[in-house]
């Protein structure tokens, strides 16, 4: 049980992380942030990591769990990481203010 656990709450921690970087990409959210507009090439790149992040989480639930269930498994966890950060984006948004002004900060 402590192993499963030690699995499911990082990898549950990555999508989300992985589905608020998506949903920051976009004004409206990044607005509700209190923060700008990210410029057109800085959003492309990080919206790609995003999508090899999920895609990571993918390969890692398959490797971890078999083939049929760790499908599975990735695709409840991104359903449910999915719903924590809308509702978080609709409830509290200034919660994502640091992730939001990290993503600002030009790469050096």
């Amino acid at each position: 049980m402590s192993t499963t656990c030690l699995f499911y709450l990082p990898l549950c921690l990555w999508l989300f992380i992985a589905f608020a970087l998506l949903a920051l990409t976009q004004f409206n959210h990044r607005r509700a942030c209190g923060m700008t507009d990210l410029p057109p090439s800085r959003t492309r790149l990080i919206r790609l990591m995003a999508g090899v992040m999920l895609l990571f989480a993918l390969v890692i639930s398959i490797a971890h769990e078999s083939s049929g269930f760790g499908f599975l498994l990735w695709v409840g966890l991104l359903s449910l990481c999915a719903c924590a950060v809308a509702l978080l984006l609709g409830w509290y948004p200034r919660l994502l203010a640091p992730l939001a002004r990290l993503m600002a900060k030009p790469s050096t």
